[in-house]
């Protein structure tokens, strides 16, 4: 149950903040390609696209049906940035073979909020 929980969990999270809920309008193009079709026989698969994806937009009778399609119009899309800082002091406990008691190791020397006060320094004359 918490497999199929968590599945439709991460379907609805990818179609809602990603550009994958476009996939689902496929049907409206296929649709509006028939229409074309109907329209104007000699319409080809290409010539479709390039008319509704490539060529200047031109506002007609059927603009709310182009805007329609997928990939058309894009938005409340988001971008989710998270920055992790490691910690302060790293601990590594090793087993040396000449104590009986593991020994903590820390290592601060290559955090990287140690390296700016010693890289970004004021010219010195020689």
């Amino acid at each position: 149950m918490k497999y199929h929980l968590a599945r439709f969990l991460l379907i609805l999270f990818l179609l809602q903040n990603t550009v994958l809920g476009e996939f689902l309008k496929f049907p409206l193009l296929l649709q509006h390609y028939s229409q074309h079709v109907r329209l104007h026989p000699g319409t080809t698969v290409i010539g479709f696209l390039k008319m509704h994806y490539f060529d200047k937009t031109v506002v007609d009778d059927d603009y709310a049906q182009d805007m329609q399609l997928p990939f058309k119009t894009l938005d409340n899309h988001n971008l989710i940035i998270q920055l992790s800082m490691p910690p302060a002091v790293v601990g590594i406990a090793c087993l040396h073979p000449f104590y009986l008691e593991p020994k903590t190791v820390y290592f601060s020397a290559f955090i990287p909020h140690n390296f700016p006060g010693k890289v970004f320094q004021p010219p010195k004359s020689a």
